[in-house]
């Protein structure tokens, strides 16, 4: 028993199961390739590569040639094999990437359209110019390129399941009035935004005719897949080779001057004098050109349009059940992530209904967390401990207690008596006392400049308030002032300084107008 290739590819897609497909492009269609690396395969090259000669010889459509409508965004071309279709349906949409302009680009779409010739795509893709904004004349100060995506859906009895994406040509020169060096930069970081994907396999198509070292191309997917295990390498132009120079592109094809994993693919395309030739069918070309030597010894996997068809429906098959499960599980996990996003948002607030209900729920909500924090009912609620500032009594207790403390500390002028004296120590001798002429007032102020004289060493202080920064009660505080330690002399001194400058004859007593004398003396003070 005899297995052919096509039956080997066709048992390779049904073990990826085109369910796997569908559900790989809907993703696509919802723009979850914004977020998660996505299974595709992407075609890449230079804008005179042929890539559109190769995307036409896999999808049977007529691409326009018009230079001002050469690719200009991405396309994501997909087929559909669907039995119970008599011919070939096109469907047609946008997949805007800007949020901000999302409903205007995407009310564009066609849908059942059962032929699609060259003039028709001509004018679909106009539309589809106009539809994303780009300039369709010179000078109309509109932008050529746009990062938003075509995508067109091919629907049959006889597709194959297949899914490809085409994104601009790279190019080094600019069109005046069309192209600008800018958009030079902006192509080719939009092509390595596709191609630095893990998940995509490279279609990296290069004419045979120039030297293929040097293709910037190649030399893009090389440093993005050194080993060669997502690069399928395609040659095209095989005919316009130098005599002599075939030699080396067979040895490139068989992998004898350099091996890659995927290898390569040679395609011949249509030239431009047959293009204008009805009669010429691109299919038969290409055998005839394989007839020729040395063409003729390249191996049936390594040339045509049709071999390149299979080792994409393969490629692709095995990339998809490959990595759709990681693609699942990632998917899964931003879906839960979004979901506690909006969970934490609440409910809609659209109407004005609906504000104001969720404006009162927050009242609420303050009012029994200002309630519980006054009542220390602090098991109530999860704010208490993940926000402990929120334990206001606690803190109004802590801060009384506090304040008790400095009270105690730094509330008086004077220790009531000093560190040195003694119960059992002898009364020191008083000195000696003031002249009649001297008033309390000038001994205060003597007092006083000699405690100001004193050095932050000999005499500290403390600020007045523990915490700076209460805007909001800042009209009703007092201003922030150093506070003076208390005097460690002992109050004795100064009780018996006060009563030798107010005695008068009383004996064995006082007069009590010394205690309203020490008052206004210790308020000058």
């Amino acid at each position: 028993m005899t297995v052919n290739k096509e039956d080997c590819v066709e048992f390779s897609i049904m073990l990826a199961d085109p369910l796997l497909l569908e559900k790989i492009d809907k993703l696509f269609a919802c723009n979850v390739g914004e977020y998660i690396n996505l299974p595709q395969l992407v075609v890449v090259g230079d804008q005179s590569s042929g890539k559109s000669s190769v995307l036409e010889g896999l999808t049977n459509l007529k691409f326009p040639r018009d230079s001002g409508l050469c690719t200009r965004f991405a396309t994501q071309i997909i087929f559909r094999r669907e039995p119970s279709l008599k011919l070939r349906k096109v469907f047609g949409s946008i997949i805007s990437t800007d949020r901000n302009d999302e409903k205007e680009t995407t009310s564009w779409t066609i849908s059942d359209v059962e032929t699609l010739n060259e003039s028709e795509f001509e004018k679909m893709m106009a539309e589809v110019h106009v539809a994303m904004g780009l300039s369709t004349s010179m000078g109309d100060n509109l932008p050529t390129f746009s990062a938003d995506v075509l995508r067109l859906e091919i629907h049959g009895p006889h597709e194959n399941h297949l899914s490809v994406i085409d994104v601009p040509g790279i190019f080094k020169n600019t069109t005046p009035g069309l192209t600008s060096k800018s958009d030079i930069a902006l192509v080719r970081d939009m092509v390595l935004s596709y191609m630095r994907n893990p998940r995509s396999i490279m279609l990296a198509v290069v004419p045979a005719n120039v030297d293929i070292a040097t293709q910037e191309i190649i030399e893009m997917a090389r440093e993005l897949d050194p080993d060669g295990i997502r690069t399928l390498r395609i040659l095209t132009k095989p005919d316009l080779v130098d005599k002599g120079a075939e030699e080396r592109i067979i040895e490139l094809v068989e992998g004898k001057q350099e091996s890659q994993e995927l290898g390569w693919v040679v395609v011949k395309n249509l030239g431009q004098k047959d293009l204008r030739d009805p009669s010429k069918s691109r299919n038969e070309e290409e055998e005839i050109f394989r007839r020729l030597t040395p063409w003729n010894r390249l191996s049936n996997d390594n040339y045509g349009i049709e071999a390149l068809r299979m080792r994409l429906q393969a490629l692709l098959a095995s990339n998809v059940r490959r990595e759709f499960p990681s693609v699942r599980s990632e998917v899964s996990r931003h879906l839960k992530e979004c979901k506690r996003g909006l969970e934490k948002l609440g409910e809609e607030r659209e109407s004005t209904e609906q504000q104001s209900k969720y404006l009162l729920e927050i009242v609420s909500k303050f009012q029994r967390i200002t309630e519980d924090a006054l009542h220390t009912n602090y098991g109530s609620q999860n704010a208490f401990d993940e926000e402990p500032s929120l334990r206001l009594a606690t803190l109004v207790a802590n801060r009384n207690a506090q304040f008790c403390d400095e009270i105690s500390v730094r509330g008086h002028d004077y220790e009531f008596m000093s560190h040195s004296h003694d119960d059992d120590s002898e009364p020191q001798p008083h000195p000696a006392v003031p002249s009649p002429a001297s008033s309390v007032r000038a001994q205060v102020g003597a007092a006083n400049e000699d405690e100001e004289g004193k050095s932050d060493d000999e005499h500290s202080s403390t600020p007045s308030r523990k915490v700076n920064g209460c805007s909001e009660i800042e009209d009703i505080l007092h201003d922030c002032v150093p506070i003076r330690s208390c005097q460690t002399q002992g109050i004795l001194g100064w009780i018996e300084n006060i009563y030798r400058e107010s005695r008068g004859f009383e004996i064995g007593t006082f007069n009590s107008s010394i205690l309203s004398i020490a008052r206004n003396v210790s308020r000058q003070q």
